[in-house]
Parts: structure tokens; C-alpha cells; sequence
């Protein structure tokens, strides 16, 4: 016993002799991080394009600042999954996940089980930059805090915004052409789309050939711009939920707005405003149909991409409708914020030095390199004074996106917040349209329902039944809108078909789960 005693105090003072060591050898403030080199092994998915992390910009310019040198092991796009559970089931993980994709379920399990480390107290006390961004946006602490009251993970925020909301197109052109104004109301919209129809809205001499809103594979067809003028804070028609100004949840799908929904889509769709191919045509039907100037509105990033730039910019933004059922503008917008990219593990031996290493992706450089990369590599100034920038390449690659996205940066894959005016001074003429479009939508951003990082019981219960609701919504909604199922006939049946399937259970989970990111809001 005696010897056992020996041998554990030993080990014991090995522990806090290496403890130590890392802290002197930390520097608490300022570059390089670290006196003397480390090395931390990193693995996470690469994008589609990269086959290989070996002599990335972004982690050579990191090992310059720092004085952290990266053994870096990036698995494809494809087998990332798969290999991502067999490192935990293996107990072979590297000291920090990058461009990991957790979900929250999977935090959570590798959380409590001690294969991800709590990262609560390095915040408190190594993370400064990071304290700031979440003192302004306080709904990502709601969001990386998982339901035992640890974080295992941290934010990512995306506060572009011309990118955290969809974008419905209307022709503008088309509108001047029959003398009629841009919309305010739904009823306002459904007009001009009559008028489309009726009339030779794109002057070719032909009063047949105009598809008033167009889309594909039964998606991007105004729903969200619909329900947001029906007075529901949603992006889009598929099966969620929401929470109405009370903070009261309920499913989106099954709410009398939802039916308004229905029976506006139902009757575009009845008179040919709706395009008829909208639910079984691709998008390289829809695209085509779009570049021979017959497409008179879509849900999509930028109708340039979609028609071309010579009628591209013949189309404007539209959103914040009003309706009879609601008088105030709305224009459901994500918070921007992303979690489950980074993750400290149990190997890690460094973990004080590595949080001091995510935290400078939360400074103004550190926001900058997380999103576009390293200036003067994959980026420059044009006109610093005035903040606009452009994105570069060598010769040798395609495109600045393809740079990024191969050998610039690991591709959006660590945390980071970077500043959205600075984002906003990307100086290319799509990118101040796009700019230009959606900063009339900005006053009316309502963030959209938080994903909610739930317990594992509660979490099983949910994707239960999550896959079939998602079918039935789907096809229900496509069955009403062609007319094949009768929405005033079959409302109430439909209504109770979801509750059975379990949106009567799933609402209560959330509603518990939203009560309590709402105070952490407070």
C-alpha cells in the first residue's frame, strides 16, 4: 500500500509539474501565445475541393502569430462522419476538433462522458474577445450551452446581412412596364402576379408566355415571405416550429396561419401564377426557364446568378409584406450564429493555450482571418479608408473561392465573429447589390426559432418522430396547393394527424427548452 501511495503521489506531482510547465510557458496576453513551441493535433472535414490540410496559409500564418505549430489531419467531405465516430469509439481523438459539424445531441453524449472538456472556465478566464462577442449577442451563449449547464463547443457568427435571410425577387421592370407599384400587402403581390399573367409584363409582343413566380423541386416559392406577411416567424414552409411574441411554442405546419398560407398558395397555383412544373422541375429547368426572361419572381441568392446579369439587375428584393392577419413588417432572419465546429478533447495538453488560440478568432484580426483568410494572401484592401476589399487568387486557381477553400483558410471551419462591416465592404459590384437589397429588409429582422440543445432523452424523442412529420408536412402541403386534397375539407384531419405523429409531445419539449434559453437571454 505503501508503494501504491509512492507511486500515486509521484504521478500526482508529474501532473502539476507539467500543469506548470504549460502556464509558464503561456503568455496571458499578446503574441505569440506561447514561449517555447507546441504542437496541437487538429482534425475536423475538409470541403469538397480540399484534398489535404498540408501547407495551409491560414495555419502557417497561426504557427507565426502564436508559436502553435498544427500536425493537421483533415478527413473528406465523405468519410468525415464515419471516421469522426471511430475516433471516439476508438479513443484515438486529437487534442482539438476544427470544422467538426457536432450535432447538439452529439456534444452532449461526448460531453458528458468526458471525451470533450468543458471549456465554461477557460472562457471565464482565457477568453476575453470571446466574453465581449457573447456579452453583445447573448442568444450564442443560449445556444453552445448544452442542457447539463456545460459548453462544449463555441459560436460561429455569420452577421452578413445580405446572408442570414432568403431573398425573393420581383421584376421590377415588369411592374413599371403595366404602370403598378412594388408591393406592400399580400394582396398587393397576388395583383401584379395576375397582372403578370394576363398581360405582356416582359414586352416581347407575347401576353402567353410569363410565369409569374417560378421555383423547383417543390421549394423557394415565397413561402417564407408569405407566412412572414401572415404574422409567422419563419424562413421557410417545410415542418418547424416557432414561438409567437409571448414566447409561447407551436408548430408552424399546424397553426391557422399555416392554412392562409395554404389557400394563398393554393389559389396561385389554381390560376397559373404559380409555375404548374413547380413541383417536380429542377433547378436546371427552373434556371433555364429564367434566362429566356419569362420568370416574373423566385425565391433565390441573386436572379443574376439565376438569368444572367444582362436582366439580372431588372429584379429588386422584395419581403416585410403586411396582410390582413398582420400589420407589422417581419422578415425572419437567422441569428448568424452556428455552433459544433471546434471542441477541446480529454487528450488535449495544452487546453489553456488552445483557448487563448480560439479566442483571437473573436478579435477584429482573428474575425477577418476566420472568414476570409490572411491579408494579402486570399485578400486586400481597395480602399482601407473607405473598408472596402475584394477577395484573390493566384492565377493558378479558378476562382478566389476555390483559394479559399483548398489552401487559404480551413474553410469557415474554426469558431470566430467577424465584424459585419467589414463584411459589408466587400467591393464587388454583386456583392454592394445584394448589400444594397437587403439593408431595406434590416429594420424588420426578427431572428428566427434558436436550434435548442436538448438532453439525450428528450433529444431521441424529438428525431422519433422528426423524419416522418417531415415526409407527411412535405407531401400534405404539396397535395393542397395542386388541389389534390381539399384544405378546407381536410384541415382539421391533417391538424390531428400531426399531433398524433408527435407534435403534441415535441411541443412540450421545446416549449421547456425555449423557457429556459429565454432566461438565459434575460
Amino acid at each position: 500500500m505503501k508503494r501504491i501511495l509512492a507511486v500515486t503521489l509521484a504521478l500526482l506531482m508529474l501532473c502539476s509539474v507539467a500543469a506548470l510547465a504549460e502556464v509558464d510557458n503561456l503568455n496571458l496576453e499578446g503574441y505569440p501565445i506561447v514561449n517555447e513551441p507546441i504542437t496541437l493535433r487538429i482534425s475536423g472535414r475538409m470541403e469538397a475541393q480540399t484534398t489535404t490540410w498540408e501547407g495551409n496559409y491560414q495555419l502557417e500564418y497561426l504557427t507565426e502569430l502564436t508559436g502553435i505549430q498544427f500536425d493537421a489531419q483533415g478527413v473528406s467531405n465523405e468519410a468525415w462522419e464515419q471516421q469522426k465516430g471511430l475516433m471516439f469509439a476508438s479513443d484515438d481523438l486529437p487534442d482539438l476538433f476544427v470544422s467538426a459539424y457536432f450535432s447538439n445531441a452529439e456534444l452532449q453524449e461526448y460531453g458528458s462522458e468526458g471525451l470533450l472538456i468543458p471549456l465554461n472556465d477557460l472562457i471565464e478566464e482565457y477568453m476575453p474577445n470571446l466574453q465581449a462577442v457573447l456579452e453583445k449577442y447573448p442568444e450564442g451563449k443560449a445556444m453552445i450551452t448544452s442542457a447539463d449547464g456545460n459548453i462544449y463547443t463555441l459560436p460561429t457568427y455569420n452577421q452578413v446581412v445580405r446572408d442570414i435571410h432568403n431573398r425573393y425577387f420581383l421584376n421590377r421592370v415588369w411592374v413599371e412596364n403595366l404602370g403598378m407599384e412594388m408591393p406592400e400587402t399580400l394582396d398587393d403581390l397576388y395583383e401584379i402576379f395576375k397582372a403578370f399573367k394576363e398581360q405582356d409584363a416582359n414586352g416581347n409582343g407575347d401576353t402567353n408566355d410569363e410565369i409569374p413566380l417560378s421555383g423547383y423541386n417543390g421549394q423557394n416559392a415565397f413561402d417564407g415571405l408569405v407566412l412572414n406577411a401572415l404574422g409567422v416567424n419563419a424562413k421557410g414552409a417545410n415542418y418547424q416550429y416557432t414561438a409567437d411574441r409571448d414566447g409561447k411554442v407551436y408548430c408552424v405546419n399546424t397553426c391557422d396561419a399555416y392554412k392562409d398560407y395554404l389557400l394563398f398558395m393554393r389559389k396561385l397555383y389554381a390560376e397559373g401564377l404559380l409555375d404548374q412544373e413547380f413541383f417536380t422541375q429542377t433547378q436546371e429547368q427552373y434556371v433555364a426557364k429564367a434566362q429566356q426572361g419569362i420568370v416574373g419572381a423566385a425565391q433565390t441568392g441573386a436572379m443574376y446568378i439565376d438569368c444572367g446579369t444582362e436582366i439580372g439587375y431588372d429584379y429588386e428584393q422584395i419581403d416585410g409584406l403586411l396582410s390582413d392577419r398582420n400589420d407589422t413588417r417581419m422578415v425572419t432572419a437567422s441569428t448568424g450564429i452556428s455552433t459544433g465546429r471546434v471542441a477541446i478533447t480529454k487528450a488535449n495538453p495544452y487546453p489553456e493555450a488552445t483557448a487563448r488560440l480560439l479566442d483571437y478568432f473573436f478579435s477584429e484580426e482573428g474575425g477577418i482571418n476566420w472568414y476570409v483568410g490572411v491579408e494579402g494572401i486570399s485578400w486586400e484592401w481597395t480602399d482601407k479608408e473607405a473598408g472596402t476589399w475584394e477577395k484573390i487568387a493566384p492565377e493558378e486557381y479558378e476562382t478566389p473561392e476555390v483559394f479559399r477553400a483548398t489552401v487559404a483558410t480551413i474553410c469557415m471551419g474554426w469558431c470566430g465573429y467577424c465584424d459585419p462591416e467589414f463584411n459589408a465592404g466587400q467591393g464587388s459590384a454583386n456583392a454592394m447589390y445584394l448589400n444594397e437589397m437587403s439593408m431595406k429588409s434590416f429594420p424588420y429582422f426578427v431572428n428566427q426559432f434558436p436550434a435548442l440543445a436538448l438532453n439525450d432523452e428528450d433529444n431521441e424523442t424529438v428525431q422519433m418522430y422528426a423524419t416522418d412529420l417531415t415526409t407527411y408536412v412535405a407531401q400534405s402541403r404539396a397535395r393542397f396547393i395542386t388541389g389534390e386534397d381539399d384544405i378546407e375539407a381536410m384541415w382539421d384531419s391533417y391538424v390531428n394527424q400531426c399531433n398524433n405523429m408527435g407534435v403534441t409531445e415535441i411541443t412540450e419539449i421545446y416549449q421547456t427548452y425555449y423557457d429556459q434559453y429565454l432566461a438565459m437571454m434575460e
